[in-house]
């Protein structure tokens, strides 16, 4: 892939970028870390059927307020087309909805190159090389290499788009793709079926998350990516596959996407997630508070329904009642 296409791609890598932080976190390798040696007979499963994506998964919560109505989704930005369609308690929400409400419109995004740079170079002269050790700029070389690019291209790029660009490589290198993500599945109906389109976040807003870590924090987290690089694939792959099959045991994506933020930089975890996750459940509570009649379709990482405090965590703080329904 020639570096246009990875720039007009990153807006995809973006959305993935907080699902594979927690993994790479981990400085030691998942195949030699004792506690995941010990895997549950669900996970074992999903390695020896890495194929077998078709199954009765996604999660759903139903949220009413007078007579408004919000559904949320905790979807999985990255799919396999075996997924759809999706079990009819999910697809029923959809078709009953009047509003569909995505983190970003993925369809709406217009970001140039230029303007990318203009947030992703370092803007005083220094290179990857100089702030990377020598260990992880050579691991990093090597995995360029493999994708027939040349990470001297990019020495004038900040962590934080490099790391972008990896979790791209990972999500290439895995049975999934964001072409059959579950956000792209609902958007893509909701302009064939002319319904209204709100963004919980922009794609403004997420750069200037990213723009704003801390270099030591850029350093960190992206030295812990490239030295658990080679599981990232296998480790995005169980994701999609307990996702699909979480209805019959939830606990496997649960425990897996809350292990993942294990050791997570503070600084990460806060903007990532936390902030975020008010932020959505904020907007979602002042919809609900309008009480214009209309019904929503949320659709968020599965994620954002994990992690405290979470979306719904938050919309019960305020007093919702966040009623299960699949």
């Amino acid at each position: 892939m020639n570096n246009m296409s990875k720039f007009t791609s990153l807006i995809y890598s973006l959305l993935i970028m907080v699902l594979l932080i927690g993994c790479a976190s981990n400085n030691s390798s998942p195949l030699e870390n004792e506690e995941l040696n010990q895997q549950t007979d669900t996970e074992e499963k999903a390695n020896e059927t890495a194929l077998d994506y078709d199954g009765d998964g996604g999660f759903l919560w139903k949220v009413v307020n007078g007579e408004t109505t919000a559904y949320v989704l905790g979807s999985v930005h990255l799919g396999h087309e075996d997924y759809y369609p999706l079990v009819t308690e999910i697809e029923e929400a959809y078709e009953s909805s009047d509003v569909i409400l995505p983190e970003i419109n993925m369809f709406e995004v217009d970001i140039t190159k230029e303007e990318i740079n203009e947030m992703a170079l370092f803007d005083d002269g220094t290179t990857l090389d100089e702030v990377l050790s020598e260990e992880s700029y050579a691991k990093l070389s090597d995995i360029f290499e493999t994708h027939r690019m040349n990470v001297e291209d990019f020495k004038q790029y900040q962590p934080w788009f490099v790391e972008s660009l990896l979790t791209e490589f990972v999500a290439e290198e895995s049975d999934l793709s964001s072409e059959y993500g579950v956000d792209l599945y609902f958007l893509q109906r909701a302009l064939e079926d002319d319904k209204e389109i709100i963004e919980l976040e922009t794609i403004e807003g997420q750069y200037e998350m990213l723009t704003g870590f801390s270099m030591d924090t850029q350093v960190e987290t992206l030295e812990d990516y490239i030295g658990a690089y080679e599981d990232q694939a296998d480790w995005l792959n169980r994701l999609g596959y307990n996702w699909v099959h979480g209805n019959s045991n939830r606990d496997s994506l649960v425990n897996q996407l809350s292990d993942s933020f294990e050791g997570v930089d503070e600084e990460y975890q806060q903007e990532l997630n936390d902030n975020r996750n008010i932020n959505m459940a904020n907007k979602l509570d002042e919809i609900l508070q309008s009480d214009n009649g209309q019904t929503y379709f949320a659709i968020i990482g599965s994620l954002h329904t994990v992690i405290d405090p979470s979306v719904l965590s938050e919309l019960e703080e305020k007093g919702y009642d966040v009623e299960r329904i699949y």
